[in-house]
This record gives structure tokens, C-alpha cells and sequence, in this order.
């Protein structure tokens, strides 16, 4: 990584300063830890859907495409969204690789191009992981009293659930590509 020579650092990674929602720091360290699992996996799953996008083939590529894409834009806003919530609460989100795999329970797949079923196979346990890992996180926020994150998590978990739902659809289908087919 490259240091910033002669700027000045305004919070370390893996402090927490006072927040403007005035959550107990001990609090608001243990919502960013869980956070920043989340944001590593929303991370993750919006990296390995946009491959799926890039690479879609088959008799259905079309609409896989279409889908994947519109999914993996929701990703990136669940992404943003998580990370802007870190840093109310005083966090800074990961942002290096190193520490957004360290963090992911949601992990990246190989740089092959694995057949189009595989490919949403392991979608769909992105999916159910980081639906998981969030579902958790909304019991931590709710001991914590931290409403808003509450409602944050539990508004975007329902669009997983969902996009989670299309992609088993597209498995149920017979004719995806499960290997040798191209576009």
C-alpha cells in the first residue's frame, strides 16, 4: 500500500471516534466490527456478480446479464450504504483487500470461467452467507439500540432475499450452460 507522505492521518483504521449518533463508543466498535463484515461481504458478492455478468453464456445469457446486472448495482449500493453507516458510527470501513477479505464471509471464487450453473450456484451461497451474516448483525443492533442500522440491514436484507430468489429461479431452469456451451 502506498503511504500518503505528509498528509496528515485523521483516524487510524480500526479506531472509532465520537459519532453524531452518540453511540456508546464500546458500542458503536462492536456495530462497526459487525458492519464491516457486512460491507466486506457486500463487497465480495458484487465483485463475483459482476464476473457472472461479464461472462454469462448459453441459451439465457440475455436475461442472466440483465438480472446479474441489476444485481450487482444493488450490491454496490448495499456496499456504499454499509460503509457510509460504518463511518457514522465513528468506524472507518475496510477499504484495502487485505482487510475486506480478512473481514468477507462472503468469498471471492477463482479467476476461471466456471460454467454458467456453478457460477449461480455460488451466487446464491453468497447470498444466503452475507443474508446470514446481516440477519445476525440486526440482533447485535437491536441490543445495542442502534435503530437506525436495524432498519438499514433489515431494509436491505429483504432485496437479497429477493435477488437471492431470482437466482434460484434461473437454477430451477433446465437449460443453463453446465459446461463446453458458449454464446
Amino acid at each position: 500500500m502506498r503511504a500518503l507522505d505528509g498528509a496528515a492521518v485523521r483516524q487510524e483504521w480500526g479506531t472509532i471516534t465520537e459519532n453524531a449518533v452518540r453511540l456508546d463508543p464500546e458500542d458503536a466498535a462492536r456495530m462497526v466490527e459487525a458492519l464491516n463484515a457486512d460491507h466486506a461481504g457486500a463487497f465480495n458478492l458484487f465483485y463475483v456478480l459482476r464476473k457472472h455478468y461479464w461472462i454469462a453464456e448459453g441459451a439465457e445469457h440475455e436475461d442472466v446479464a440483465d438480472v446479474l446486472k441489476e444485481q450487482y448495482e444493488r450490491a454496490r449500493e448495499l456496499n456504499d450504504d454499509l460503509a457510509e453507516r460504518i463511518a457514522t458510527l465513528g468506524g472507518v470501513p475496510a477499504s484495502t483487500p487485505p482487510n475486506l477479505q480478512e473481514y468477507a464471509p462472503v468469498h471471492l471464487e477463482a479467476e476461471h470461467h466456471f460454467d454458467l450453473r456453478a457460477s449461480l450456484e455460488g451466487d446464491l451461497e453468497g447470498y444466503a452467507t452475507l443474508v446470514a451474516s446481516m440477519r445476525e448483525h440486526v440482533g447485535l443492533a437491536k441490543e445495542l439500540g442502534d435503530e437506525a442500522t436495524v432498519e438499514l440491514l433489515q431494509d436491505r436484507l429483504e432485496v437479497l432475499e429477493e435477488d437471492a430468489n431470482d437466482i434460484e429461479e434461473f437454477l430451477e431452469d433446465d437449460t443453463l450452460v453446465t459446461g463446453g456451451m458458449t454464446r
